[in-house]
């Protein structure tokens, strides 16, 4: 596999916790990780050419990089992402979407996958430790290994992250964006009425994984179509 080191994608420190998603910039003071695994989680990558290689694997969603674990314990990233047909992590299933990876969430004749991405702020630390919000940043503010040790790179400033979601349908092959109920609706123009009630009746939320799960499994369960 052909790899190649990216020189911001040492900089994250991994909390062994749950990841925790939300729509609005987190007040915290905290480095908070911008992985979308709590740490890297054995995995495989299968390639369009049938070939396929296992690593220790995670999705960084600030850069939208697969990443994997390498040589010496170095973390690398997929230096061809275009030439991936699939990736697994643990029972969690990716696919590449213009260099970034999406995940299947349902399967079914129509696809529900989702990306992930986290915006990285920077927070001034005052002089009482409160804390006051930066502008967007494209630099990091720390280093962290493999091992867990972590070195501070700029002096008072914490870091923050502003999680989004965006929903894709998978159709005929293609991926197609979904950003709310206009979408879902011109896609399946024919049976629009029809999905127009499930979807009032539900209160789909189309920035709620769960409520799109649901909508995507009536969707397959009726064989609803354009």
């Amino acid at each position: 596999m052909k790899l190649k080191l990216h020189h911001t994608s040492l900089i994250c420190f991994l909390l062994i916790s749950n990841l925790c998603f939300s729509q609005h910039k987190k007040d915290t003071a905290s480095v908070q990780t911008p992985y979308l695994f709590p740490q890297f989680t054995e995995g495989s990558v299968i390639f369009k050419d049938g070939h396929s290689s296992r690593a220790m694997l995670n999705y960084e969603t600030a850069l939208n990089e697969m990443q994997f674990i390498g040589p010496d314990k170095v973390v690398l990233s997929l230096a061809e992402p275009d030439k991936v047909a699939v990736v697994n992590i643990a029972d969690r299933h990716f696919i590449n979407n213009k260099n970034s990876f999406v995940e299947i969430l349902v399967e079914g004749t129509i696809s529900l996958c989702l990306r992930v991405h986290q915006k990285r702020f920077a927070e001034r630390i005052g002089a009482y430790g409160g804390t006051s919000a930066a502008a967007s940043i494209g630099g990091y503010s720390s280093y962290t290994t493999p091992e867990g040790s972590m070195t501070k790179l700029t002096p008072h400033e914490a870091v923050s992250y502003q999680t989004e979601y965006f929903f894709y349908m998978l159709h005929y092959g293609k991926l197609k964006l979904v950003l709310g109920k206009r979408d879902l609706l011109r896609y399946f123009s024919s049976n629009a009425a029809l999905l127009k009630q499930e979807i009032e009746k539900e209160h789909t939320n189309f920035s709620d994984i769960e409520s799109m799960k649901k909508i995507f499994n009536w969707i397959n369960a009726n064989g609803i179509k354009d």
